[in-house]
């Protein structure tokens, strides 16, 4: 097989390896603690006196969601930074019970934004915003150390 064949499926193979390396690369930058900065339920933002206490823990493949120290949600979920926008799988664990729900995500240095759906049914938002239909949108800000 001569050289010129040999390089484009060379560099095809290359970048089909990437998306797991930025995957793991994502996960590494969303690791630690998060404060909420906004959130916004059913085209409706949430009073900030309702939010204000909330805290993101992330740590691997699970994040906890607390207000005032008690747990609101526990969370594992799987990224696709491939996608565009970035994609995010999440199955809540809430009472026993457990939902798999469809998101979209952006990571801005120390930023997260994330768009969800409330429905294991709905399909996945292409945009970073919510409808009087669904969707939760939250904003949230690296905790200072």
């Amino acid at each position: 097989m001569s050289a010129r064949i040999v390089l484009p499926f060379l560099a095809v193979a290359l970048v089909a390896a990437d998306p797991p390396r930025d995957a793991k690369k994502e996960l590494e930058q969303l690791q630690g603690e998060w404060t909420i900065v906004s959130l916004e339920n059913r085209g409706q933002k949430v009073a900030e006196e309702t939010v204000k206490d909330m805290k993101l823990t992330v740590k691997g493949e699970e994040w906890k969601v607390t207000r005032d120290g008690t747990t609101v949600a526990d969370v594992t979920f799987k990224l696709d930074p491939s996608k565009d926008p970035k994609a995010i799988d999440m199955t809540f664990k809430v009472n026993g019970e457990e939902a798999a729900l469809k998101g979209i995500y952006k990571l801005d240095g120390d930023t997260l934004t994330l768009c969800r759906t409330m429905s294991p049914d709905a399909g996945r938002p292409t945009e970073f915003k919510t409808s009087a239909d669904g969707g939760v949108l939250t904003v949230w800000k690296r905790a200072k150390k």
